[in-house]
């Protein structure tokens, strides 16, 4: 028996004694190769600066309650499944933040996760990304760092759960999930790949937030960037690789474009802390954005719908979109003024499709009248009676297709859909033929009359509005095409090949068609009035 215990207490020994050599900070130093080192050159500032807000150091260690974010005094609360992190002070202050360090020291803490006590770090200091950086892009940020305010006192101790409580252990954990190894060069990439993949994977830190963690804590390398919860609770981290269920319908430009403004391709601004690393982001040069954004585009797609999204249709039968999803009101509520902003203007409008009446006796409210107007249709005021006014409408007639009232020639926008009665009354002049189709067109007035109701006198409002309405509809899948992408008859195809998908009423689609042809490369939004 007493053998046993004397065996028992020897396996004990070696076996913490094990645990201490496995844990020190100086096992995984040795496991690993030797990295580069700092050259003794002057720090370059300017780089330390962007690197400092590539990695948006002070919105995680700054002060808080106060708005300086190169104040770097620590104290943010993070909370997390393994209890709250406090972040330390890092500004350049000699006994409480890291004035008294080495640039060695500095660089082993970003990149081995190992304190100027040689105690290993808690991950939650996203080492396992900086350790991609070179020593001396560290060098440079660690002189930025030197040159903010000296801030004084220490942050409180982690409040941790056991047995996280044993910081010990972490060594353990960094020889699992932390390789120690550098960005390689990728050389049939271009410059810029290479910059952003060295900003997004090192200092800016992307996928610390982006990718989902095993129990231990580490990022879950296949699904990396695929998104995760908030660490802190308040939502759900987007995945940013280039699946359907990421942001594979962004475009380069629209990546890059969100780094500096973070407004998405379908106008929504960033929130929560991704607008903070926006703040910081848009200090960096266009460039490096750029960069960030041509490797952010080259991401795997991993298949991970976000939390709370709705389920993808992976049938091939065609589901239907329910009315009114789009989330825009009716043109008629949204952009429809007052009788009194009405009464003086000259020239209106139309926010809907509206009928339009040859007679002033017989038109009527309910009536069908005479054809109809379009929406966006331009109008000249002629009279007023009442409720009535009585408007002249220009455009162009197509030959052999007198009922369609065009803006333009050439341009099929549809301002008028005319009936027979109507077709009679268009004052024509003689007709052009155009020289590259052959077709001749004839330009013509019509005098109507029509209700006061759904018509503005600004037009820029109803383009303001339908730049809305497709960032709430097709702006969810399709990113905005240039204005010198598109034909303004192309328009007329593409948008009848999608009606079926969209929950639009026939006005928001009659007036989103419209302006889409005034906003192509052919045609210029002052053709109808308003601004381009």
């Amino acid at each position: 028996m007493k053998r046993l215990i004397i065996l028992a207490g020897l396996l004990g020994v070696v076996g913490f004694a094990g645990y201490l050599v496995l844990t020190a900070p100086f096992t995984w130093a040795a496991l690993h190769p030797t990295r580069d080192v700092a050259d003794a050159g002057q720090p370059d500032l300017v780089n330390g600066h962007s690197l400092f807000y590539a990695g948006s150091c002070g919105t995680c260690h700054a002060s808080p309650n106060q708005k300086d974010e190169t104040r770097l005094g620590g104290g943010l609360a993070l909370t997390s499944g393994f209890g709250t992190f406090y972040m330390p002070n890092i500004s350049p202050d000699q006994a409480d933040g890291v004035g008294g360090w080495t640039t060695a020291q500095f660089v082993r803490a970003m990149r081995e996760g190992v304190s100027t006590h040689d105690e290993n770090e808690y991950p939650a200091f996203p080492y396992t990304s900086m350790q991609r950086m070179t020593a001396n892009d560290l060098r440079d940020l660690f002189a930025f760092i030197k040159t903010l305010p000296v801030v004084a006192g220490k942050a409180r101790d982690h409040d941790l759960k056991f047995p996280f409580t044993m910081r010990r252990g972490i060594g353990l954990w960094k020889l699992v999930f932390l390789d120690g190894e550098p960005l390689i060069v990728e050389p049939k990439r271009s410059p810029a790949w290479n910059r952003g993949k060295y900003l997004v994977e090192g200092a800016a830190h992307c996928a610390e937030c982006h990718s989902p963690r095993n129990f231990a804590g580490a990022i879950i390398s296949n699904k990396r960037f695929s998104g995760a919860p908030d660490p802190e609770g308040h939502g759900y981290v987007p995945n940013i690789t280039q699946d359907e269920t990421g942001i594979g319908y962004w475009s380069q430009r629209e990546i890059g474009d969100y780094l500096s403004t973070g407004l998405t391709p379908i106008n929504t601004q960033a929130g929560e802390s991704m607008a903070a690393v926006i703040a910081n982001l848009a200090h960096l040069s266009p460039d490096d954005r750029a960069g960030m954004a041509e490797y952010i585009k080259s991401l795997p797609a991993i298949d991970a719908p976000n939390a709370g999204a709705p389920a993808l249709n992976r049938t091939p039968t065609i589901q239907m979109l329910p009315a009114a999803s789009s989330g825009a009101k009716s043109p008629t509520s949204a952009l429809s003024s007052p009788a009194d902003a009405l009464a003086q203007a000259d020239t209106l409008y139309t926010v809907a499709i509206k009928p339009l009446f040859l007679d002033r006796a017989g038109a009527s409210p309910t009536g069908a009248g005479d054809g109809r107007l379009l929406p966006a249709a331009k109008l000249a005021v002629v009279a007023r009676d009442g409720d009535w006014l009585q408007v002249r409408v220009d455009g162009w007639q197509q030959d052999g297709s007198p009922a369609a009232f065009y803006a333009l020639k050439g341009q099929r926008i549809l301002m008028a859909a005319l009936g027979p009665t109507a077709v009679a009354k268009v004052a024509r002049q003689p007709g052009v033929e155009d020289t590259a189709t052959k077709l001749t067109w004839f330009q013509g007035s019509l005098t109507v009359w029509i209700t006061k109701e759904s018509l503005n006198p600004d037009i820029a409002k109803v383009w303001d509005y339908s730049s809305s309405l497709y960032a709430t509809s097709c702006g969810s899948c399709h990113a905005p095409h240039p204005a010198d992408s598109y034909l303004a008859n192309q328009w007329i195809g593409s948008l009848k090949a999608m009606k079926r998908f969209i929950a639009l009423d026939d006005g928001q689609y009659r007036l989103l068609q419209t302006y889409l042809q005034f906003h192509s490369k052919d045609v210029s939004a002052t053709a109808a009035g308003g601004k381009s």
